[in-house]
């Protein structure tokens, strides 16, 4: 099985559909999958942001991750990821691409402030993660929505059948899937994950710069060892794994986007030298920056 690869792991700005509180996206197996390869896959692994997101799935690969919890993808299901909950996503690298629906997912991300305007003490409430119905309505809803994804151009009016469709969907999950924050997320858990969004946020600001585990613990104020636990414990990798890995994406990125040469690309983005990027590129993609930027550059 090849090495995952990775995108930003960071605060997610979410841009939204016209001047809608809510944002609409495909996410389609040729955007994924380059040249229907599998290993070329990117996982989108730990990031946050304020909004609301609802996922409806075509297929039964992939797993969502929301607040470390794993849940497999399965075509017809919605998973739910509550504001601010850190969560991210594995790719299938199993089923043949041909064996695809060309459309994965439809992703819906609603704006925290919207849902605040109609949903009373909204701070005290958590969605479940797998919502669950036996209606075929809100499955329809969700691929109605999907026509309009990607800032499609809307008709005259279509803004308030939009707007009419969004709430439709949020009565039927508000109904059947809100619970009380404190039963589902205790207080410790809450604190935990306001903690990780900082470290987070804290990488992604600094990863170009010379930091490692010792520095990230001191600038929290944390020992050394506390810190690697605390880090591992709630999000499954060594601290250095998940610096590395955001390194190597900010690499794949200059690689295929400019014209720099590795020893450029390895200090703009925190390696100390060229052999430095070589090495974790290799371990972590299976391929030379170089083979790398051959491959996949955008001409």
């Amino acid at each position: 099985m090849p090495e995952s690869t990775t995108q930003d792991i960071s605060y997610e700005v979410v841009h939204y559909h016209t001047e809608m509180p809510f944002n609409i996206l495909n996410v389609h197996k040729r955007d994924l999958y380059r040249n229907g390869n599998l290993s070329t896959a990117s996982d989108v692994l730990d990031h946050w942001h304020n909004e609301l997101e609802i996922v409806y799935s075509y297929s039964n690969d992939g797993i969502y991750y929301t607040d470390g919890v794993p849940h497999h993808l399965e075509a017809d299901q919605f998973i739910i990821v509550n504001s601010r909950s850190i969560h991210k996503v594995i790719s299938n690298r199993t089923t043949p691409y041909d064996d695809m629906p060309e459309t994965l997912t439809t992703v819906l991300q609603i704006s925290d402030s919207f849902l605040r305007s109609f949903i009373p003490n909204f701070e005290d409430l958590y969605f479940l993660p797998v919502f669950k119905t036996n209606e075929e309505r809100p499955a329809q809803i969700m691929k109605d929505l999907a026509r309009y994804a990607d800032g499609k151009a809307l008709n005259k009016y279509e803004n308030m059948r939009l707007i009419g469709l969004v709430h439709e969907l949020l009565y039927y999950i508000c109904r059947d899937d809100l619970t009380l924050k404190d039963i589902e997320m205790p207080k410790k858990d809450r604190k935990n994950a306001d903690i990780l969004r900082k470290i987070i946020s804290y990488t992604e600001d600094n990863y170009r710069l010379d930091i490692n585990e010792m520095s990230a613990a001191q600038h929290f104020g944390y020992s050394a060892s506390y810190f690697s636990r605390f880090f591992r414990s709630n999000m499954g990798i060594t601290y250095k794994e998940f610096l590395t890995r955001m390194r190597i994406n900010s690499a794949k990125d200059a690689l295929t986007g400019s014209s720099k040469s590795v020893l450029e690309i390895a200090m703009d983005c925190g390696f100390s030298d060229a052999r430095g990027l070589i090495n974790m590129f290799n371990k972590y993609e299976g391929i030379t920056p170089l083979k790398y930027r051959k491959k996949y550059k955008v001409t």
